[in-house]
């Protein structure tokens, strides 16, 4: 087993082709931030095995040094509160990482890959290996997690492999072993599963490290009271002097090709990375209002409008709060070069008086582009209908006078009365 001081390791090896390369990390804005103070390398053959509580060959820690862990996530809010919190302060943790997880936030998975934490895998589905009946149940939980958890975040992920309950068993151990996985247990347990205020979980922790002096911490990012102990818990550790080694690996695990056809099922059509398109590129609302995200994107540029939609505006035009978009007729009016859609949900009919411009001022109008106006409004015949022009279809002396008269004899003309 090998470790050497490796601050450049993930960059080097995305560079010279042995694996493919996140985002790297903003610099850090903060100064005076607890940052990281050496990243090692770990030789994962054979299958080490660190964290004093259970396996004492390795203890590669120096005095006042700390390595940060997080297990079974990971979990909206809790997980993105817990990634917050370590980039405002420039350090590295280490997630491992359940399988079932993994696959149903993909999204949040690769957010802690892009931010350059190391991942390693915690089980497909948290079953304690040492309480299954057969050493075959326990061999698809830590590959069904691996396979899983790779495919979610569309990239490397580390050898590494905490069991669920830190109970390990011999034929578990020789498997991994034979995949060349280390395994970690812990030196300090958070018990931030318990219910506890922020300010009582830290004290719990830095008086746990202020006895041993060093250690690996245990935590989980599922748990929301973890991601808001954590600012605290990291400001406490950089006030005494606590340095934080981040952990990588030499190479990425290598998942079976069994156990990833396996899983695909569970993938339920997740695109591999780089393939996706953004949600808002996706979707978009066309009717009510607009959330806030999807607003500040066409504000900003970065999502451009769609093509110009037809309005259908039909002989009985219904009117509602909550409207919703309905496929145009066959001779449905097109508005030029205006991406507008119109189309309240039914309720009572549009009396023979209204215009087409009071029912759109009635009901909700999504704008995608440019803002209806009347003079928008195309009043040609589609070619070949055989029908007479406006000007021959109204007589001369009942002309309108007004716009609103104008619109309101064009309805007529082509809906009737």
């Amino acid at each position: 087993m090998r470790m050497v001081v490796s601050a450049a390791f993930l960059a080097a090896a995305a560079l010279f082709g042995a694996m493919p390369a996140f985002a790297a990390a903003p610099p850090c804005a903060k100064a005076d931030a607890l940052g990281v103070a050496r990243t090692v390398e770990i030789d994962t053959t054979g299958g080490p095995g660190f964290g004093l509580e259970h396996y004492k060959a390795y203890d590669f820690l120096q005095p006042k040094e700390v390595v940060l862990t997080f297990d079974d996530g990971p979990q909206k809010f809790s997980t993105e509160g817990v990634l917050a919190a370590l980039a405002a302060q420039c350090t590295k943790a280490t997630f491992f990482t359940i399988g079932k997880m993994a696959l149903g936030y993909p999204e949040i998975i690769r957010e802690v890959a892009q931010a350059g934490h190391t991942i390693g895998t915690h089980t497909w589905s948290h079953q304690a290996i040492s309480k299954l009946k057969t050493f075959d149940e326990g061999r698809d939980e830590i590959e069904r997690g691996i396979s899983a958890v790779k495919r979610a975040v569309g990239g490397p992920v580390s050898p590494f492999f905490r069991y669920p309950t830190l109970k390990d068993t011999p034929d578990s151990l020789a498997h991994l072993n034979k995949r060349n996985i280390a395994m970690f247990s812990t030196d300090i347990d958070s018990f931030d599963f318990k219910l506890q205020p922020p300010e009582a979980l830290v004290k719990g922790v830095m008086e746990k490290l202020e006895k041993k002096g060093k250690g690996i911490l245990l935590m989980h990012d599922i748990h929301k009271n973890t991601a808001k102990a954590l600012p605290l818990l990291l400001t406490q550790l950089k006030e005494k002097g606590y340095k934080v080694v981040h952990l990588t690996a030499k190479g990425e695990v290598a998942t079976l090709p069994e156990y990833d056809a396996l899983i695909e099922k569970d993938a339920k059509g997740l695109p591999q990375i780089g393939s996706e398109r953004p949600t808002a590129s996706v979707v978009r609302t066309i009717g009510g209002d607009a959330p806030a995200s999807e607003t500040n994107k066409m504000e900003s540029g970065r999502l451009e409008p769609a093509a110009a939609l037809p309005v259908a505006l039909p002989a009985a035009a219904p009117v509602g709060k909550a409207a919703e978009l309905t496929p145009p007729p066959a001779a449905a009016v097109p508005v030029a070069a205006v991406p507008v859609a119109v189309a309240p949900a039914a309720t009572a009919p549009v009396a023979p008086a209204a215009s087409p411009v009071a029912a759109q001022a009635a009901a909700p109008v999504a704008t995608v582009g440019a803002p209806v106006t009347t003079s928008s409004i195309s009043t040609e015949r589609p070619a070949g209908s055989g029908e007479p022009p406006k000007d021959e279809a109204v007589p001369a002396a009942a002309q309108p006078k007004t716009m609103t008269e104008k619109v309101q004899a064009i309805w007529e003309m082509w809906f009737g009365k």
